[in-house]
């Protein structure tokens, strides 16, 4: 796989106090998800952590910016100096969470320049506009695309290791009296929140705020 390497300048909060780390470390998941040597996983993106495996899945997520007049399928992602997308070739994706896994469109390129982060898509993804998002989907035991449930976050900015060395995620599974600002990280859908809009669904001791 091509190394696309991607750092980030300076720092920002991405929650109202300081988080919490799990006790004893996880581990990044490079079995059951692809991910590109070089690549940072932002602080406060959305993360399955396995407390018997002590492996970590990322939910990879990603807002529209722009999409080619001329192809639909060349879709340019937000991105900007603290957070971009994580996506690898080969990730499916959708904007709605339905259907069989088979049918889901997969990224076929990916450009990680100064002119933004463009993916390729397989096929067009139908309704797709400007504002919505990307979500990476996975394969459950029906055949059909599904997302994996997020039950904590990502401290820091996590650089992925090359094939074959052991990335070691930060996660929070508990904010406490804090919270995360929830513009100031990839994406969150509602899917992964209860029905309040602040809590997450797998576990509610995770907290987001809307303020800046």
């Amino acid at each position: 796989m091509k190394r696309r390497t991607k750092s980030y300048d300076g720092s920002r909060p991405i929650a109202t106090g300081s988080l919490t780390r799990e006790v004893g470390g996880f581990l990044l998941d490079q079995v059951n998800q692809t991910f590109v040597e070089g690549d940072v996983i932002p602080a406060g993106t959305l993360a399955r952590r396995d407390e018997t495996t002590r492996k970590v899945l990322i939910i990879k997520t990603a807002k529209v910016k722009a999409i080619d007049e001329s192809d639909a399928k060349i879709v340019t992602l937000e991105s900007d100096a603290f957070i971009g997308p994580i996506f690898a070739v080969g990730d499916k994706v959708l904007k709605t969470v339905s259907g069989t896994y088979a049918n889901a469109p997969s990224i076929t390129a990916i450009s990680d320049t100064a002119n933004g982060y463009i993916v390729t898509l397989s096929a067009a993804i139908d309704g797709l506009a400007v504002g919505d998002v990307l979500q990476g989907v996975y394969k459950n035991g029906s055949n059909n695309a599904a997302i994996y449930k997020a039950n904590c976050v990502v401290v820091t900015d996590t650089l992925v290791r090359e094939d074959g060395n052991e990335t070691i995620v930060d996660v929070c599974a508990d904010t406490m009296q804090y919270a995360i600002y929830e513009r100031r990280i990839l994406p969150v859908v509602s899917a992964q929140k209860d029905t309040t809009g602040v809590y997450l669904s797998e576990n509610p001791h995770i907290r987001f705020t809307q303020l800046q």
